[in-house]
């Protein structure tokens, strides 16, 4: 199939991770793949091979009609069969974008949204989308929860990772700590601030403790402010960007996902991919995938003492470790992978293609 998939992001994220992963994926499986983007730097250097088509737009604003007007020549002049926008402000475009051509126009969603009965929305998750993909049935149960949002064009496609690689312990990792590893645009819904306190407490207990904290965001600095007030200098590290979590994920013994909203986690992935156990917010997307004591321990969100009590169970518990590691590695074998997501995808296609 003619895939043209739409992002517009300036940063990295999940979001941008997830359509990354998708049309090289697709593009691995013989589709012809493009990608419009705001800048193609972004994308070429973090691309794994060369055999999807990156190609850039403004993306200035929701009336960008020189995107929009780019758009459509492009779908019309590539004959793209399946029209895939990822991002909100790409939902706007995108549908101005499609109308009038042959291309059938699927969004892709990663978070629980509410939203207004407006015109506005209504042309963006009703009218014009062909189908809908959500990496979560908690994103799904959102959308329908608005009475005006057609179900049956919704398909829940869970986030993948890359089964063909393999990560072990590091043999740098100091073997005197023990390290918490977290990932993320550091911003609010993150939850870093409660890891952060969760840390606070449980360092009295266990003082061999070290978190890091990988990512970029608006909340460093008052990040950086909370862990200076604590006095966890020496125990909290905000290590800012990187291309590649599973290096460092290489070296930790427990991961955690203290978002307060998120859809599917590529972090928990990712976590679990690098054999690595598990605490997690009981988010809903989350909930949904992490069973808990299986697949790894969930608390709370925004709940510091409870966090710090998981932390400290796996530090203490090496059969209960161990049963996380294994659970983890078992959904990403029959699930959360690459290939199981873009089998998904294409029957998701062929259906919209076909429909009447």
């Amino acid at each position: 199939m003619r895939i043209l998939f739409s992002n517009a992001s300036l940063m990295w994220g999940g979001n941008e991770k997830w359509t990354l992963n998708a049309a090289e994926t697709l593009a691995s499986r013989g589709h012809q793949v493009s990608v419009a983007v705001r800048e193609r730097k972004l994308w070429l250097e973090r691309q794994k091979a060369n055999q999807v088509n990156w190609i850039e737009f403004p993306f200035l604003n929701d009336a960008d009609l020189r995107t929009i007007l780019g758009l459509r020549r492009f779908i019309r002049q590539n004959k793209i069969e399946i029209f895939l926008p990822t991002r909100s402000r790409d939902y706007w475009l995108g549908g101005w974008a499609a109308l009038g051509t042959s291309a059938k126009y699927v969004m892709r969603m990663g978070i629980t949204r509410t939203l207004p009965n407006t015109i506005k929305e209504r042309l963006r998750y009703s009218i014009w989308p062909d189908g809908i993909i959500v990496n979560a049935e908690a994103v799904k149960q959102s959308l329908i929860a608005h009475p005006w949002i057609k179900g049956d064009r919704i398909r829940v496609i869970y986030n993948g990772v890359d089964q063909r690689e393999r990560w072990t312990q590091s043999a740098t990792r100091n073997s005197q700590e023990l390290l918490v590893l977290a990932a993320g645009r550091v911003e609010s819904e993150k939850g870093f601030d409660v890891l952060i306190d969760a840390m606070a407490l449980a360092v009295k207990q266990e003082p061999r403790l070290i978190c890091e904290i990988w990512g970029h965001g608006d909340l460093v600095d008052s990040l950086n402010a909370q862990i200076e007030r604590l006095n966890l200098e020496e125990h909290v590290r905000l290590r800012g960007f990187t291309h590649d979590i599973n290096r460092e994920l290489a070296r930790a013994d427990i991961a955690v996902s203290s978002s307060y909203r998120e859809g599917i986690s590529n972090f928990i992935l990712e976590s679990w991919s690098a054999g690595v156990p598990l605490v997690a917010t009981s988010i809903e997307g989350s909930a949904e995938i992490v069973h808990d004591r299986t697949r790894g321990l969930l608390v709370p969100p925004g709940d510091a003492h409870s966090m710090s009590n998981a932390i400290l169970e796996l530090v203490k518990n090496k059969s209960l470790r161990e049963t996380c590691i294994a659970g983890g590695k078992q959904a990403i074998a029959t699930t959360h992978n690459w290939t199981a997501m873009a089998e998904k995808m294409e029957a998701f296609f062929l259906e919209i293609a076909n429909r009447k």
